[in-house]
């Protein structure tokens, strides 16, 4: 199955027709729908099993009647409402459309029936409206659907071993059609207990009587079970309600400073931070600027300088030699005399001589200035490294000033925006209410839920005591031989069914528990405290164990860590079906810190299956993790509510885009 478009018309928050066209590349099989608290994600999410299954859908109902349900989701301001699914399926090799459509609308007595429409290849198809209920449970079971299409925040409470049982066990009986199975075993006993009621002897009389009084507690104890169930689903309506609340409640909250105002002290710390950076920073400039930096300014003076110091060097170093020069020059006259005795003409001779050639050697003039040597030097080191280091310095601490300088800035307009405390007490208030009936709510489910188990405890033993009367009435009733023959089948018919299941299962649970490990482990980043499962094939009851295959008690996994490994458990059963379906998520990493949301971005999400719909809020899926999953998006939605029409529309991109 390959999900095409979805379409909503006035359902819950959407006003008129919406549409949501999923990807279908399979290189990008990422659908990345954004929405903040309360625009309508969890109605895209339910609108599918909805609009698939009808009033079979269970999960979604929360204890509510079909019709009551169908009434509530239809817009306010409208009296009518339908969803749409398209998608394609390969059959006969080749792709076949369909379209699956439910309308309904609100009758003069405030209820709501649903009509059911069906398409394939633009054709209508009656004959699989009149068989849908049969026919999507060969493409898409139920049971195989709640694996693949879920919420991520809800499903955390399967890391608990009993609630992963019960998963494991109806994912496991609908993969491998068993519970037909079981129906036909409860059929049985059924059966039984009515042909005991009909046989007949002195023997049996009084055991007919305790049936009857067997019968009457399996059916109060039936009663009390059905009650416990409703109440319990109650009560999974009433938290969700209140967790919705709470969204809505924070939400106020957070739009009137709240977040501000709980982070003042720390906002405050901040800015003095930064303006005692900004000024460290100033100070090292003002250094800088009363050292040599202006001269970096003035390249052409520096070189002025250089090559006057280098000018004044060279006359200084020729005046020096000249002055060599004419000593020598005096000496060699005084040795020339005396050796050679010549007179007072010849001595001038000489020393006319000697001083002509002196003054015919080249003298270099001296600068216009003369600069020390020191300074040349100095001039000469700036221009050769200096400049380049220094505005090199100059540049960075700029910067440095700039970003202390604009982050002070910010903090002083966040710390501006700061709310009075008294203004926001009264979403204080409402989001610490909404807090504290959240947390009644979920004692209250949690009990609900220990009731419901004992309940279904007391039908089960209620069923075990009354087959074990009917059993005990015909074989009473031996000599009968229809009973005999009855009890003789029945009791075999039985016992290959529970055969047949229990070797079904053994065959399966192997490869089921090695898809969870595998699932599990791709997904943990560190398997420090949980390292796998270990599944028992009597009554399938999951346990965690760490590296040394040591059991671990579920209760003590954080938040985030029960996702996962429930979250492991419905990837692994999915893997096992077969079957090509989609995987929507609605608030797929809300539970996650960052490292295990790292995670669920590379390897759980590009992978879950061939087609995946996220639903996620504007703290999950957002920076480096929406880079990250970007490579692997094929489309893109944002859910904008609209306050002055109340109603959410769907538009194309993603937050901010």
């Amino acid at each position: 199955m390959l999900l095409q478009s979805l379409t909503l018309e006035n359902i819950g928050v959407y006003r008129g027709q919406q549409t949501v066209i999923f990807s279908t590349d399979e290189r990008r099989p990422v659908t990345l729908i954004g929405g903040r608290n309360g625009t309508g994600k969890t109605s895209l999410l339910d609108s599918i099993p909805l609009v698939l299954y009808g009033s079979r859908a269970r999960r979604i109902l929360n204890g509510a009647s079909y019709p009551e349900y169908l009434k509530s989701l239809v817009h306010h301001q409208e009296r009518s409402a339908s969803i749409a699914l398209k998608f394609d399926r390969a059959e006969g090799g080749r792709q076949v459309q369909y379209v699956v459509k439910r309308t309904w609308k609100r009758t003069s007595r405030g209820k709501a029936t649903d009509q059911l429409f069906v398409s394939t290849d633009n054709d209508e198809r009656p004959d699989l409206v009149a068989t849908w209920p049969e026919f999507v449970e060969s493409i898409m079971p139920m049971a195989v659907a709640d694996l693949t299409i879920f919420n991520g925040e809800k499903i955390e409470s399967l890391a608990d071993p009993a609630s992963s049982t019960q998963v494991l066990k109806s994912g496991l009986y609908g993969l491998l059609g068993l519970n037909l199975v079981e129906r036909l075993r409860d059929d049985l006993q059924n059966y039984r207990r009515r042909i005991a009621k009909t046989t007949k002897s002195q023997q049996t009389e009084e055991l007919a009587e305790e049936l009857a009084l067997a019968e009457a507690r399996l059916a109060e104890a039936q009663e009390e079970e059905t009650a416990a169930q409703q109440a319990c689903a109650n009560a999974e309506g009433a938290k969700s309600d209140l967790e919705n609340q709470l969204d809505k409640a924070r939400d106020k909250l957070a739009r009137a400073g709240g977040g501000l105002l709980a982070g003042r002290d720390n906002l405050h710390r901040q800015l003095v931070e930064a303006n005692a950076s900004a000024d460290a920073v100033e100070r090292e400039l003002f250094q800088l600027v009363a050292g040599d930096l202006p001269l970096a300014l003035v390249p052409d003076l520096l070189k002025l300088v250089v090559s006057a110091g280098e000018q004044l060097e060279t006359h200084r170093l020729a005046e020096h030699t000249l002055s060599a020069m004419a000593e020598r020059d005096g000496r060699i006259e005084e040795q020339l005399v005396s050796a050679l005795g010549l007179g007072e003409s010849d001595e001038g001779l000489i020393r006319d001589l000697l001083r002509t050639d002196l003054d015919s050697m080249h003298q270099p003039g001296p600068p216009n200035f003369k600069p020390t040597q020191e300074c040349t030097s100095g001039a000469r080191e700036l221009l050769h490294r200096g400049i380049y280091e220094l505005q090199t310095t100059a540049k960075r601490l700029t910067n440095e000033l700039y970003d202390h300088s604009t982050n002070a800035d910010g903090l002083e307009g966040l710390l501006t925006a700061v709310p009075d405390a008294g203004r926001i007490a009264p979403s204080v208030q409402l989001v610490a209410t909404a807090e504290a009936e959240l947390r009644a709510a979920e004692k209250s489910l949690e009990q609900a839920q220990l009731l419901a188990s004992d309940a279904l405890r007391r039908v089960e033993q209620a069923q075990r005591d009354a087959d074990s009367i009917a059993h005990r009435v015909l074989d009473a009733g031996a000599g009968d031989r229809n009973a005999a023959r009855i009890t003789r089948e029945v009791s075999a018919a039985d016992e290959v069914l529970s055969t047949f299941a229990h070797r079904m299962v053994g065959k399966h649970l192997g490869r089921i528990s090695k898809e969870i490990n595998t699932a599990l482990t791709t997904l943990l980043h560190k398997q420090d405290l949980v390292a796998g499962v270990s599944i028992e094939p009597q009554d399938l009851s999951i346990s965690l164990v760490d590296s040394k295959g040591q059991p671990v008690d579920g209760q003590k996994l954080s938040a985030g860590e029960r996702q996962i490994m429930a979250t492991a458990v419905l990837w692994g059963l999915s893997r096992c079906t077969g079957m090509t379906l989609p995987t929507v998520i609605d608030t797929p990493v809300g539970r996650l810190d960052r490292s295990h949301r790292s995670n669920f971005i590379e390897r759980y999400f590009p992978n879950a299956s061939r087609q995946v719909v996220l639903l996620s809020t504007d703290e999950e899926i957002v920076g480096d993790l929406l880079q990250r999953l970007s490579p692997h998006i094929g489309v893109k939605y944002c859910l904008e509510f609209d306050d002055e029409e109340a109603c959410t529309l769907i538009e194309m991109g993603y937050f901010d885009e």
